[in-house]
C-alpha cells in the first residue's frame, strides 16, 4: 500500500553544524590515537615490537584496541548526535 503522505525530516543547519564539529573532534581524537601507531612502527619498530603483554607483541594489542576505539568512537557519535536537537 502507497502512503501519500511523504514525511521528509528537515535538519537546522544549527544541528548540522553541531553533528559536525562533533564528527570533527571524534576524528581528531582517534587520527591523533593512529598517528601514535603508525609512528611507533616507522620509527620506534624494534622497540615496539619486542613489547609483549602476555606473550603477544604489542603492536596487535594497538591494533585490536583502535579496533575498539573506532567502535566506541561510533557509538559516542550516534548517542551524541541524537541528543543535538534542532
Amino acid at each position: 500500500m502507497l502512503h501519500s503522505e511523504n514525511r521528509i525530516e528537515e535538519e537546522s543547519a544549527k544541528t548540522i553544524a553541531g553533528r559536525e564539529r562533533i564528527g570533527l573532534i571524534l576524528l581528531a581524537i582517534f587520527s591523533s590515537v593512529y598517528f601514535g601507531f603508525i609512528f611507533l612502527c616507522a620509527f620506534a619498530n624494534a622497540w615496539f615490537a619486542s613489547l609483549t603483554f602476555w606473550e603477544v607483541p604489542a603492536t596487535v594489542w594497538y591494533g585490536f584496541g583502535l579496533i575498539a576505539l573506532a567502535l566506541a568512537i561510533a557509538g559516542v557519535y550516534g548517542r551524541l548526535s541524537r541528543t543535538i536537537s534542532s
